[in-house]
């Protein structure tokens, strides 16, 4: 029995050590919640760094319900462990704008017929690493219909191709009942709009926003505000992807909505997080230290640090949910120890005194 115990080692392969932490953390969220939904099971299988997993594991034991972590390893750093871009942890205000924004609308400003959207929220499939400025939308309606919504600047055919791994991915979370829409921006795209094999057709619906005069709707958009009407709003945000201007001529434009949207957000006639979207869409568009600079204007104007997302915004927070979670730590650091993990690594992630998880 003892040389096929070995054998059976030498067999088995050796788990890397994220590997391990990312198996522990997933061990964790099962021990605690009782199940662990396929959308962060997905993201925990992207965490490419140990020190990530410890932080998550902390927030185990600190979260209240499975609902709290998952807002907590969505809207955190990038499991990826790569900070990106200044304004990245700013993404999700585009998200949660445009939720609150198209609920009960349809896609009309996009040309597509739809039934009125009853919720918004975003993909991310554990091969992307995204990045700021990327558009990347789910939208369902009320008729349970599925509207997945991509921007892509400056479009090749390779990007079709992507489009189309990234649609089956989504068919297999959500359905057959699913339609994919490109919104492309910058240079002109003559290639190919969709992809022809013998087993199938992949055919987004292609919105060529590069048609679209952004100057033209920026001052209607106007128009109707200095007439009461407000209903449009929302269309700033996509209004610096439009036209085939030059660079210069497109960052005139992007500055122009900017400029605008701050003026009226002082006069508290539009939502802060409008803004903040615009300057996500823009950000290749526009110049980092202008949109910097207009970003610290938004922030000095309204508290809005809630959706600054810095390593450290959340200490807060955190203080505040750990009263009353001394039970449930106890709790979870005595399975963790039953199941024979590490009691140094316990009493760091816990915050459980080592000398205590040792009489647990």
């Amino acid at each position: 029995m003892k040389d096929t115990n070995e054998r059976i080692k030498k067999l088995t392969p050796i788990k890397t050590a994220i590997e391990s932490a990312r198996e522990m953390l997933l061990e964790a969220l099962i021990q605690r919640f009782g199940s662990v939904p396929g959308q962060i099971e997905d993201k925990v299988g992207a965490i490419q760094r140990e020190n990530i997993c410890k932080k998550l594991l902390r927030e185990v034991f600190i979260c209240r319900n499975i609902e709290e972590f998952k807002e907590v390893i969505f809207k955190s750093k990038k499991v990826s462990g790569k900070s990106g871009l200044d304004l990245q942890q700013n993404y999700d205000a585009v998200i949660k704008w445009i939720a609150q924004e198209f609920k009960g609308k349809t896609l009309k400003i996009f040309g597509i017929k739809t039934e009125p959207i009853i919720d918004v929220f975003n993909f991310e499939p554990v091969e992307i690493r995204a990045d700021t400025g990327r558009l990347d939308l789910m939208f369902k309606d009320k008729k349970d219909a599925i509207y997945h919504i991509e921007e892509q600047r400056n479009m090749q055919i390779d990007d079709l191709h992507r489009f189309g791994v990234y649609h089956f991915q989504a068919s297999r979370r959500w359905g057959e009942n699913i339609t994919d829409i490109i919104l492309m921006s910058g240079r002109t795209y003559a290639g190919a709009r969709e992809i022809k094999t013998k087993s199938g057709t992949y055919s987004p619906k292609i919105v060529d926003l590069t048609e679209k005069d952004g100057q033209t709707r920026l001052k209607q958009i106007k128009e109707e505000v200095d007439a009461g009407e407000y209903g449009n709003l929302i269309e700033l945000v996509f209004i610096p992807l439009y036209g085939k201007g030059d660079a210069e001529t497109r960052s005139r434009l992007a500055l122009a909505v900017l400029e605008y949207e701050v003026k009226l957000l002082k006069k508290d006639k539009l939502m802060d997080k409008l803004v903040v979207a615009t300057i996500i869409m823009a950000n290749k568009i526009v110049d980092k230290a202008t949109l910097k600079r207009i970003y610290e204007e938004v922030k000095n104007m309204l508290d809005i640090l809630e959706i600054a997302r810095e390593d450290g915004m959340e200490k807060g927070r955190v203080a505040g949910r750990v009263e009353g979670k001394v039970e449930g730590k106890v709790e979870m650091a005595r399975a963790f120890k039953e199941k024979g993990i590490n009691i140094k690594i316990i009493a760091d992630t816990s915050g459980i005194p080592i000398e205590q998880v040792k009489m647990l």
